[in-house]
């Protein structure tokens, strides 16, 4: 799906009122990556109201005025410097270059995608690999009086239709149910989302044509023919118009296949504005990166599902862009603004297959987003981990950070806190601007401001379209590994960030356009970060989460291939850090070479993150910038023997890391920010893999006009859900303001252990005192587990009964990180009789979704459905995945004290107790294949909680 997960971002209203602007309320610019679902964002991203009431198209205005927007600089060209080079070589804007906007759907029908800025139409064609926009035909047969039924709808005026094409004729129809939850599923914009719409193809002289009643009035007697949008660009649009359609009419075996284009993400025609958009919002002189460049738009999403790529659709995409723009002989760049978290660094079959993509088409660069799951280390998703793609981190640009103020400095860009980190791979190679405001759906309006690595992607896509429209009208065809190494070469770094959150930094366009007139090479290399010592990947980068592994462990080998032919070169090295060193340089030929650095175990003390890297450049000519670096990074965590309790201040936008040792019977951990200052700060958790911790791990610190005291922000882990090896706490200051602030971390005094109906609770004092530790339990609801089995990419679905009692439903699902690395995504959604209620597309193997339930829903039968999308047409042949289905009381049935196994738990130094369970209460439901859900809570005054929940049917 599209890059996702993300955070706050400051209003816009003082931004309106700086540009001399007023609205009547303040308009916040919407978490990372929204709308939601497209990123998923928000603390509350899984609870999803029942039946969604599109908005009235009356009360949905801009965020602010586009004319406001473009005067504010809110489609930040500053930063790469790109207003000023156009400024400079006005003709080189893209012009001659195609952007292939691999996306949910590119809206044909906005203002900003019509022409290019020398007049050639902006969208070249569009096609759908999602499969969502098929429409199944079959022939039909209209009545002597020129009426047909399709799809239960009666449709007359039909003789239009045959005076124009003739029989046979195919009708099919668009329902809207599918079409997911939001205002773009309200296709004709009447209010609902239930409307079955009849179309009808036939052959005309001049090709295959569609007709549909558009106005709603049950005859096509006054309805125009729109042909395959490649032919004319013509497009469709029902009842109030919400919804833009262009039709993909194909031939097979004689008879027609239709497929409707359409955004119903509002994600990628956003995108596709900010890589390329021009006179945005038919303002004049409002554009994108290269307003000269054309769009390729190819839908790969499945928006319905969650916005969900689906099996082998970005491979086919990519394919197909690739013979498109070389049947028109034209440069071609592409934007994947798209990614999910890696479990496996260096394995995702993806990564391989954009690899081979780029290897067998060297002329194509392939930019893709970082990933919206930062700030935490090692966080890069697929396929922005491949090695050959140019993956990019997201800057918050200043003006969204503070309005202009003539009594305050400009406001820096910083990175934003929600960018994707590298650590295990070697990624982000750039960092671009990732909020802007764009071109959105008629129906998205209101949503023109967006937030992530998703839009920092296009910046660099519209960068090297420049780039490329520059040499093409110079007479050359630079390679993609040039295109890189230009921007890479002369990019800018931002103070305080290290290579692991802004790669080589921020694109400079004058100095990478003066770097290809230079005539500098580039090459193309894989590098492999060899399994030693505490390494045990073999993904681009070497890292240590957990330190050293030993005082031995002082060398880390890589390996380096030259690809794609290249000849022998001599290679100088450096190391960028005093406790990294490395040979001064290397003899590569066409075989890989192992190259060892030497780690100081000595420097390497002190808890904290060490980074560093060994940069190769040419010895013949090192002024080309870096070909490759060997990045080394050494996480050294704080041991939780004792509790953590430091203080710190931040710059605006800074982050401060914690890592902690977590031991596998800790029972839980709980850490905490405390902060007096107004802006406040936020708190985030990562587990030990890199991803967010699995039930929320991110928190805000602030204080409001309640605020007796210091702000407090806490995320407890529970024992439940504990991974056992070092976290990552991290505080993250607002972006314009500094930040004091108090951390703790702690780990629970007494530990839950186990919970089971033969067991009952068995506890362990992890003090060094006799303890009696406070022990609470309660039925919070019933829960059961299903372990789910599928055939290749067919969805599988599961039924649950939703009780009068239920207030919450819980959908867990956990995969085999090996199946997650076959895969591009899957998709987690809830049905109520065929109509998408929830969504939350997993970003890791194990994730799920909440919906909230009321009265409405008690008696119901909701589905849920399982739905993997695999990189390759030839999926694994089986899949499985473990599901946990969790209905929830609104009040939970307490526990009478647990039964003591003797007068009082006395709990010596170390040791364990076990306490058996009371018998539970009548009122407790029963349905069949369900148990009880039961949370244990054990505490002692002076630490925090141990936590626990589970069936009571089986040991936990």
């Amino acid at each position: 799906m599209m890059t996702r997960r993300g955070a706050w971002i400051p209003s816009l209203a003082a931004v309106v009122a700086a540009c001399g602007g007023a609205r009547p309320a303040p308009v916040a610019v919407p978490p990372v990556d929204a709308p939601a679902s497209v990123a998923n964002v928000g603390a509350d991203a899984g609870r999803m109201s029942a039946h969604p009431t599109p908005l009235p198209r009356s009360t949905r205005r801009p965020a602010i005025p586009p004319q406001l927007a473009r005067i504010a600089g809110l489609m930040p060209l500053r930063s790469l410097g790109i207003d000023a080079f156009l400024r400079t070589f006005p003709n080189y804007d893209g012009r001659g270059v195609i952007i292939a906007v691999l996306d949910g759907g590119v809206d044909p029908g906005v203002p900003g995608l019509a022409k290019t800025a020398s007049g050639e139409r902006k969208l070249v064609d569009v096609r759908d690999f999602s499969g969502e926009g098929r429409i199944p035909l079959a022939l039909v047969q209209a009545s002597p009086d020129g009426s047909v039924r399709i799809g239960g709808q009666l449709l007359t005026g039909v003789g239009r239709v045959t005076r124009l094409a003739g029989p046979p004729l195919y009708g099919g129809v668009l329902r809207e149910r599918p079409l997911g939850r939001g205002a773009a599923a309200d296709v004709n914009g009447d209010g609902d989302q239930d409307d079955v719409l009849p179309l009808i193809v036939a052959r005309a002289s001049d090709g295959w044509v569609l007709t549909a009643d558009s106005d709603g009035d049950g005859s096509l007697a006054d309805e125009n023919a729109i042909h395959d949008f490649a032919a004319g660009g013509e497009t469709l649009a029902f009842g109030r118009a919400p919804v833009t359609i262009a039709a993909k009419i194909e031939e097979a075996d004689g008879q027609p296949v239709l497929d409707l284009f359409f955004d119903n993400s509002g994600h990628g025609t956003h995108v596709a504005g900010i890589a390329a958009g021009h006179d945005l919002f038919g303002v004049n002189g409002f554009d994108g990166v290269a307003p000269g460049a054309q769009v390729l738009a190819l839908k790969i999403a499945d928006n319905g599902r969650g916005k969900i790529s689906v099996t082998g659709s970005m491979a086919r995409a990519l394919e197909y862009a690739a013979e498109f723009a070389a049947r028109r002989r034209s440069p071609l760049v592409i934007n994947l603004s798209y990614g999910v978290g890696n479990e496996i660094e260096g394995g995702a079959a993806i990564d391989s297959m954009v690899n081979e993509f780029a290897l067998a088409h060297p002329d194509i660069p392939v930019v893709v987003s970082a990933g919206n799951v930062g700030p935490g280390i090692s966080s890069v998703g697929f396929p922005a981990s491949a090695d050959h793609a140019i993956a990019v981190c997201a800057l918050l640009p200043g003006v969204f950070a503070r309005p202009p103020d003539p009594e305050l400095p400009t406001a820096s860009d910083v990175i934003g806190w929600w960018s994707a980190r590298g650590g295990e791979v070697a990624k982000p190679d750039l960092c671009a601007p990732g909020v802007a405001y764009s071109n959105v759906p008629l129906w998205h309006t209101g949503e023109e401001v967006s937030a992530g690595t998703s839009m920092a992607a296009p910046q660099v896509a519209g960068a090297i379209a420049i780039l490329q429209s520059a040499m093409r009208q110079a007479g050359r065809r630079v390679p993609a590994s040039e295109l890189k190494q230009s921007l890479t070469a002369t990019a800018t770094t931002v103070p305080g960030a290290s290579v692991l959150d802004m790669g080589a930094g921020i694109p400079d366009l004058v100095r990478a356009y003066n770097w290809l007139r230079a005539g500098h090479q580039a090459g193309r290399f894989v590098v492999r970060a060899l399994p030693d010592g505490g390494n045990t990947s073999r993904a681009s980068a070497a890292m240590r989460r957990s330190g050293l592994a030993g005082s031995g462990d002082t060398i880390q080998r890589f390996s380096v291939t030259p690809v794609a032919g290249q000849a022998a070169a001599r290679l100088l090295l450096a190391s960028d850090a005093p406790w990294l060193r490395a040979p001064a340089g290397i003899e590569l030929s066409g075989d890989p070479a192992s190259i060892p650095v030497t780690y100081d175990a000595r420097a390497l003390q002190r808890p904290g993150l060490y980074v560093g890297t060994v940069w190769a450049r040419s010895a013949s000519d090192p002024a080309a910038g870096p070909f490759f670096g060997l990045t080394n990074t050494i996480v050294v965590p704080l041991p939780l023997d004792q509790p953590i309790d430091t203080a710190g201040a931040l710059e605006p936008g800074a982050v401060a890391r914690f890592f902690l040792a977590v031991p596998a019977d800790a029972g839980g951990l709980r850490v905490e920010v405390q902060t007096e200052d107004e802006a406040g700060a936020t708190l985030y958790l990562f587990e030990p893999g890199g991803q967010p911790y699995r039930r929320g791990g991110r928190i805000e610190a602030r204080l409001d006009e309640t605020s007796a005291g210091p702000a407090l922000a806490r995320l407890d882990v529970a024992a439940d859900a504990l991974v056992p090896g070092v976290y990552e706490a991290v505080v993250v200051a607002p972006p314009a303001s500094e930040a004091r602030y108090r951390f703790r971390a702690a780990l629970p005094g007494v530990a839950i252990e186990t919970i089971s109906a033969a067991r009952g609770v068995e506890l362990r004092n992890r003090t060094h005192e006799t303890q009696e530790p406070i022990v609470t339990a309660e039925i919070a609801g019933l829960t059961k587990l299903a372990r789910v089995t599928g055939q290749r990419a067919d969805p599988e679905t599961l039924n649950v009964e939703i009780p009068a009692w239920a207030r919450e439903l819980v959908v867990q699902v956990s995969l085999d990180p090996a199946m997650w690395n076959e895969i591009t995504d899957f998709g987690v959604t809830l049905f109520d009789q065929g109509r998408p209620i929830a969504d939350d597309p997993l970003n890791h193997a194990v994730g799920g979704v909440t919906l909230a339930l009321d009265s409405s829903h008690a008696g119901r039968t909701l589905s849920v459905e399982l739905f993997p999308a695999f990189a390759r047409e030839r999926a694994l042949g089986r899949w499985q995945a473990d599901v946990t289905l969790s209905l929830v009381a609104a009040e939970p049935w307490r526990l009478a004290l647990l039964e003591r196994t003797d007068e009082a738990v006395q709990i010596g130094p170390g040791a364990s107790a076990a306490l058996a369970w009371p018998i539970l209460p009548p009122d407790v439901p029963v349905m069949p294949g369900y148990d009880p859900l039961v949370r244990v809570t054990a505490s002692l005054p002076s630490a925090p909680p141990s936590t626990k929940q589970g069936p009571l049917g089986r040991e936990q």
